[in-house]
């Protein structure tokens, strides 16, 4: 049973609902509302702590003067510049080398939790609190996939889980034959809008949206949700691709609602790496 909970909350509307959540269940927990990203306004029904993101050893003084005993990260955060942390002189120690010497996104945040882990904190994942917001295996939508294009998305989506170890991004949007558009700091939203226009609408497939190969899985998962499927159902894209059990879906209900009125096909694909190396894929 969880419990003695610390909600690090970024942009979105992801730590407000797990707080809900956690709050009809009786838990005691704490938010740590990150100034910039997340507007305490939001959660003025809970016990919440307005910080900057450079504000390291205040934090730690507020998880440990609330007996807090987990720590969870939701919602969206950027890698912060130099001046916009501001970071405290036990911050500046602990995190400068990782982020201001060219560090990848994955390893900086596998440095946050092994800091946090560190000083005595469990730092846990959405999944060891509720399963929810995620898709089990399987086709959602139109039920029947032809041969040839299961083909062709097992082929583009073990490219982008390779492409994803340069952990530049998350989504691309490929044609029948190769990868057309990739993911950058931009996010996904502009990812589909550039795949409305003209030299790429009419060769606009398969949208797929993946974690990275052996991510940090309990930070930074990929998230999916209403306003994205909008705006994909406005493109010439078939299918969408997703990772089962591991992607946020949210407004979840709404969500699935509306692709079964549209006529897109989402896959939410299991993915498994042998022992040697090789990428199983499977949504049957």
């Amino acid at each position: 049973m969880f419990n003695d909970i610390a909600i690090i909350a970024g942009s979105g509307k992801l730590p407000f609902k797990i707080a809900s959540y956690l709050k009809k269940l009786n838990v005691h927990f704490i938010i740590l509302a990150i100034k910039g990203y997340s507007k305490k306004n939001l959660y003025k029904n809970f016990k919440t702590y307005s910080l900057r993101m450079g504000q390291g050893h205040k934090a730690i003084k507020v998880l440990r003067g609330n007996k807090i005993k987990k720590i969870i990260f939701l919602g969206g955060l950027d890698r912060p510049s130099l001046r916009s942390l501001r970071p405290d002189l036990w911050t500046l120690f602990k995190v400068f080398k990782f982020i201001f010497f060219k560090k990848t996104d994955d390893i900086i945040l596998r440095n946050v939790v092994s800091i946090f882990e560190n000083e005595g904190f469990e730092v846990i994942g959405l999944s060891d609190i509720t399963n929810d917001f995620f898709l089990k295996k399987g086709i959602y939508g139109a039920k029947k996939i032809p041969k040839n294009d299961q083909l062709i998305i097992n082929k583009h989506l073990k490219q982008t889980l390779l492409w994803t170890t340069k952990d530049l991004g998350q989504s691309v949007i490929t044609s029948k034959k190769n990868i057309l558009l990739k993911e950058d700091r931009r996010g996904t939203n502009y990812l589909i809008k550039r795949s409305k226009e003209k030299k790429y609408s009419e060769n606009s497939y398969i949208f797929i949206k993946v974690k990275k190969l052996n991510q940090e899985s309990r930070i930074d998962l990929p998230t999916f949700g209403f306003n994205t499927l909008k705006n994909l159902v406005k493109t010439n894209i078939k299918y969408i691709v997703l990772n089962a059990n591991s992607t946020i879906i949210m407004d979840k209900k709404r969500t699935l609602q509306y692709l079964r009125k549209s006529k897109k096909t989402l896959l939410s694909v299991d993915i498994t790496i042998s022992k040697k190396n090789n990428i199983n894929i499977n949504y049957d």
